[in-house]
Protein backbone atom coordinates (compact mmCIF):
# COMPACT_ATOMS: atom_id res chain seq x y z
CA UNK A 1 0.00 0.00 0.00
CA UNK A 2 1.42 3.37 -1.01
CA UNK A 3 0.55 6.84 0.12
CA UNK A 4 0.85 10.01 -1.87
CA UNK A 5 3.91 10.22 -4.19
CA UNK A 6 4.24 6.41 -4.22
CA UNK A 7 5.83 6.33 -0.76
CA UNK A 8 4.75 3.27 1.27
CA UNK A 9 2.30 4.16 4.06
CA UNK A 10 4.53 2.44 6.64
CA UNK A 11 7.42 4.69 5.64
CA UNK A 12 5.24 7.79 6.01
CA UNK A 13 4.14 6.64 9.47
CA UNK A 14 7.77 5.95 10.37
CA UNK A 15 8.73 9.49 9.31
CA UNK A 16 5.90 11.05 11.33
CA UNK A 17 6.91 9.08 14.44
CA UNK A 18 10.55 10.04 13.90
CA UNK A 19 9.72 13.74 13.57
CA UNK A 20 7.54 13.73 16.71
CA UNK A 21 10.13 11.81 18.74
CA UNK A 22 13.01 14.08 17.76
CA UNK A 23 11.07 17.31 18.30
CA UNK A 24 9.91 16.26 21.76
CA UNK A 25 13.42 15.17 22.78
CA UNK A 26 15.21 18.33 21.75
CA UNK A 27 12.66 20.99 22.60
CA UNK A 28 13.87 21.52 26.16
CA UNK A 29 17.00 21.11 28.25
CA UNK A 30 17.19 17.65 29.69
CA UNK A 31 18.97 15.47 32.15
CA UNK A 32 20.21 12.36 30.45
CA UNK A 33 22.34 9.45 31.49
CA UNK A 34 25.31 8.53 29.39
CA UNK A 35 23.70 5.15 28.74
CA UNK A 36 20.43 6.69 27.53
CA UNK A 37 22.34 9.09 25.31
CA UNK A 38 24.09 6.21 23.54
CA UNK A 39 20.83 4.24 23.30
CA UNK A 40 19.26 7.26 21.56
CA UNK A 41 22.15 7.44 19.10
CA UNK A 42 21.96 3.71 18.39
CA UNK A 43 18.17 3.90 17.86
CA UNK A 44 18.59 6.77 15.39
CA UNK A 45 21.29 4.81 13.57
CA UNK A 46 19.06 1.71 13.44
CA UNK A 47 16.22 3.80 12.08
CA UNK A 48 18.51 5.22 9.40
CA UNK A 49 19.83 1.74 8.57
CA UNK A 50 16.23 0.51 8.28
CA UNK A 51 15.45 3.34 5.84
CA UNK A 52 18.54 2.58 3.75
CA UNK A 53 17.82 -1.15 3.79
CA UNK A 54 14.22 -0.53 2.75
CA UNK A 55 15.43 1.63 -0.11
CA UNK A 56 17.95 -1.02 -1.19
CA UNK A 57 15.28 -3.73 -1.20
CA UNK A 58 12.86 -1.53 -3.13
CA UNK A 59 15.21 0.06 -5.69
CA UNK A 60 18.15 -2.40 -5.87
CA UNK A 61 21.04 0.09 -6.05
CA UNK A 62 24.51 -1.19 -6.82
CA UNK A 63 26.66 -1.84 -3.74
CA UNK A 64 29.13 0.82 -4.87
CA UNK A 65 26.38 3.44 -4.68
CA UNK A 66 25.73 2.67 -1.01
CA UNK A 67 29.47 2.66 -0.26
CA UNK A 68 29.98 6.03 -1.99
CA UNK A 69 26.97 7.45 -0.14
CA UNK A 70 28.29 6.19 3.19
CA UNK A 71 31.80 7.54 2.66
CA UNK A 72 30.69 10.95 1.41
CA UNK A 73 27.97 11.34 4.05
CA UNK A 74 30.29 10.40 6.91
CA UNK A 75 33.25 12.42 5.60
CA UNK A 76 31.07 15.53 5.58
CA UNK A 77 28.93 14.73 8.64
CA UNK A 78 31.52 13.69 11.22
CA UNK A 79 33.54 16.95 11.24
CA UNK A 80 30.33 18.99 11.43
CA UNK A 81 29.11 16.77 14.27
CA UNK A 82 32.34 17.27 16.20
CA UNK A 83 31.98 21.02 15.75
CA UNK A 84 28.34 20.86 16.83
CA UNK A 85 29.26 18.81 19.90
CA UNK A 86 31.96 21.30 20.79
CA UNK A 87 29.28 24.02 20.93
CA UNK A 88 26.64 21.97 22.77
CA UNK A 89 25.93 23.10 26.32
CA UNK A 90 26.87 20.26 28.68
CA UNK A 91 26.98 20.29 32.45
CA UNK A 92 27.61 17.59 35.02
CA UNK A 93 25.01 16.83 37.67
CA UNK A 94 25.36 15.60 41.21
CA UNK A 95 24.88 12.01 39.99
CA UNK A 96 27.74 10.21 38.29
CA UNK A 97 26.77 9.16 34.77
CA UNK A 98 24.08 11.83 34.39
CA UNK A 99 24.54 15.10 32.52
CA UNK A 100 22.40 18.08 31.61
CA UNK A 101 22.20 19.01 27.93
CA UNK A 102 20.84 22.28 26.62
CA UNK A 103 17.98 22.26 24.13
CA UNK A 104 19.29 21.30 20.70
CA UNK A 105 17.03 22.40 17.88
CA UNK A 106 19.98 22.31 15.49
CA UNK A 107 20.42 18.56 15.93
CA UNK A 108 16.72 18.00 15.24
CA UNK A 109 16.79 20.25 12.19
CA UNK A 110 19.82 18.43 10.78
CA UNK A 111 18.18 15.04 11.11
CA UNK A 112 14.82 16.24 9.84
CA UNK A 113 16.47 18.05 6.91
CA UNK A 114 18.36 14.87 5.99
CA UNK A 115 15.19 12.78 5.93
CA UNK A 116 13.27 15.60 4.18
CA UNK A 117 16.05 15.94 1.62
CA UNK A 118 16.02 12.21 1.07
CA UNK A 119 12.26 12.33 0.50
CA UNK A 120 12.64 15.25 -1.95
CA UNK A 121 15.42 13.50 -3.89
CA UNK A 122 13.25 10.39 -4.16
CA UNK A 123 10.44 12.54 -5.58
CA UNK A 124 12.61 14.31 -8.16
CA UNK A 125 14.98 11.61 -9.41
CA UNK A 126 13.98 8.19 -10.72
CA UNK A 127 14.22 5.41 -8.09
CA UNK A 128 16.83 3.56 -10.14
CA UNK A 129 19.04 6.64 -10.55
CA UNK A 130 22.57 6.15 -9.23
CA UNK A 131 22.74 9.85 -8.39
CA UNK A 132 19.42 9.66 -6.56
CA UNK A 133 20.52 6.67 -4.50
CA UNK A 134 23.90 8.15 -3.63
CA UNK A 135 22.47 11.56 -2.69
CA UNK A 136 19.49 10.26 -0.73
CA UNK A 137 21.45 7.59 1.15
CA UNK A 138 24.33 10.03 1.58
CA UNK A 139 21.99 12.42 3.37
CA UNK A 140 21.11 9.70 5.86
CA UNK A 141 24.78 8.82 6.44
CA UNK A 142 25.46 12.56 6.80
CA UNK A 143 22.85 12.76 9.59
CA UNK A 144 24.25 9.63 11.25
CA UNK A 145 27.76 11.10 11.11
CA UNK A 146 26.68 14.41 12.59
CA UNK A 147 24.64 12.95 15.41
CA UNK A 148 27.14 10.22 16.29
CA UNK A 149 30.05 12.67 16.29
CA UNK A 150 28.05 15.28 18.22
CA UNK A 151 27.27 12.84 21.00
CA UNK A 152 30.86 11.60 21.03
CA UNK A 153 32.03 15.20 21.56
CA UNK A 154 29.31 15.73 24.19
CA UNK A 155 30.42 12.57 25.97
CA UNK A 156 34.04 13.75 25.99
CA UNK A 157 32.96 17.12 27.44
CA UNK A 158 30.90 15.35 30.09
CA UNK A 159 33.80 13.04 31.01
CA UNK A 160 36.06 16.07 31.53
CA UNK A 161 33.45 17.72 33.75
CA UNK A 162 32.68 14.53 35.64
CA UNK A 163 36.33 13.79 36.41
CA UNK A 164 37.30 17.37 37.22
CA UNK A 165 38.18 17.86 40.85
CA UNK A 166 37.12 21.09 42.48
CA UNK A 167 40.00 23.41 43.29
CA UNK A 168 40.67 23.63 46.98
CA UNK A 169 40.80 26.99 48.46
Amino acid sequence: MSGQFGVPATQLILYVVLVAWILIRVSRPQRISVTRMWIFVVLLMLLAAFAIYGSAVMFHPAAWEIVVAAVLGLVIGVPLGLLRGHHTQVSATERHGVMRLGASWITALIYLAAFGGRFAVRLVLPPTSALGNVVSDGLIFFAIGIIGATYYAVYRKYEQLDHATPASG
